[in-house]
C-alpha cells in the first residue's frame, strides 16, 4: 500500500503543496506563513504588555471564551488526524496494537478501538 499523504497546517489547515514550508512537530504542523503571523503578533505585544497571571481571566468577554474554546477544540481535532496517520504508519510496518497502547498508556485494545 503505497499512499501518498497529504499534511496541513494544524494553524489554518492549508497543505504541503501550498506553502513553501511545513514544519511537523509532535502531531502538528505549522506553515512558514503562520510562523510568519506568529512573529509579528509576538513582535507587536512584545514590551506593550505585561505578562498577566492568565491567558484567560475570570473577567475575559464571553466571546473571546468561546473563539478561545473553539480553536482549543480544532487543535485537538488536528492532533487526533495526526495521531491516526502515525498509527497507520506503524500499522502498516506490523507494529503491535499492544505496542501502540503502551506508549499511550491504554490498552491494546482501547487503542485498536480508538484507531483500528
Amino acid at each position: 500500500m503505497d499512499s501518498k499523504r497529504v499534511y496541513r497546517c494544524s494553524f489554518c489547515g492549508k497543505a504541503q503543496t501550498e506553502v513553501k514550508t511545513l514544519v511537523s512537530g509532535p502531531g502538528v504542523f505549522i506553515c512558514d506563513e503562520c510562523v510568519r503571523l506568529c512573529q509579528d503578533v509576538i513582535a507587536k505585544k512584545a514590551g506593550a504588555q505585561k505578562a498577566q497571571d492568565s491567558l484567560l481571566p475570570d473577567n475575559a468577554p464571553t466571546e473571546r471564551l468561546l473563539k478561545t474554546l473553539s480553536g482549543y477544540n480544532s487543535a485537538f481535532e488536528s492532533v487526533d488526524r495526526a495521531m491516526q496517520d502515525v498509527v497507520d504508519i506503524l500499522r502498516e510496518r506490523e507494529v503491535s496494537w499492544a505496542a501502540i497502547g503502551e506508549v499511550l498508556s491504554v490498552s491494546r485494545q482501547a487503542a485498536w478501538k480508538r484507531f483500528g
